[in-house]
C-alpha cells in the first residue's frame, strides 16, 4: 500500500475489505509493530494500549479455562472475573471449561475479552468473524459491541460492515480509499 496517511479517533469503528491479497493484514502487521513499515512510519497515541488479534488465537492456552485466562490478565476475584466474562457471553460452566474444549466462536470471545482485560483500548481485529456460524458470529458481534474503544477490523462480511462500521477503508490497486458510512 502507498501513500497512507489515516488516523483513528477513540470509539471509531474503521472496516478494512479487499480483495485477498491487496494487504489488509499486512497493514494491521505493521501498525502492531509486527512488520516494519516499508517507508514512514506507524504511530500510536501516548495512551493507546494496543491489542491484536489474528485468525490463528495464538494467544490462548488450551489448557487454562476462560476463567483463568481473564484472572491471569487482570486482578479479578472470581466473582468478578465470571461477572466479567459475562459480559462476553460465557455463562453458567462456560468459564471452567478448559479452552481446548471451546468452539472457534468461545474462543473468538474469550480472545477479545482478554485483550480487554488487558486494558486494551485500541483493537486490531483480523477477520474475526470469518469461520464462524451465524449464531457465534451473531454472539461475537454482541460482546464487541460492548467495547468502548477504537476497532480497526479486516472483514469481508457486508452485514457486518453495514451493521458495524463507522468508517470503511477500501483496499485497492495498492491504495486505500476512505468510504464514510
Amino acid at each position: 500500500l502507498t501513500n497512507l496517511n489515516q488516523q483513528l479517533s477513540a470509539g471509531e469503528r474503521v472496516i478494512i475489505t479487499g480483495a485477498n491479497g491487496a494487504g489488509k493484514t499486512t497493514l494491521l502487521r505493521t501498525i502492531a509493530g509486527q512488520l516494519p513499515p516499508l517507508a514512514g512510519q506507524a504511530r500510536l497515541g501516548a495512551s493507546v494500549r494496543l491489542g491484536y488479534l489474528s485468525q490463528e488465537q495464538e494467544l490462548l492456552d488450551p489448557a487454562q479455562t476462560p476463567l483463568q485466562t481473564i484472572q491471569n490478565a487482570a486482578p479479578l476475584d472470581q466473582t468478578e472475573a465470571r461477572s466479567f466474562l459475562h459480559h462476553f457471553l460465557f455463562t453458567g460452566d462456560d468459564p471452567l471449561r478448559p479452552i481446548a474444549q471451546l468452539s472457534f466462536g468461545e474462543r473468538s470471545r474469550l480472545s477479545l475479552a482478554l485483550l480487554v482485560a488487558s486494558g486494551c483500548n485500541f483493537l486490531l481485529l483480523d477477520e474475526p468473524i470469518n469461520h464462524l456460524d451465524i449464531p457465534s458470529r451473531t454472539l461475537f458481534e454482541q460482546a464487541l459491541s460492548q467495547f468502548e474503544g477504537a476497532v480497526l477490523a479486516v472483514v469481508h462480511d457486508r452485514y457486518f460492515i453495514e451493521r458495524y462500521a463507522s468508517v470503511v477503508w477500501v483496499v485497492e490497486n495498492g491504495r486505500l480509499q476512505v468510504v464514510l458510512q
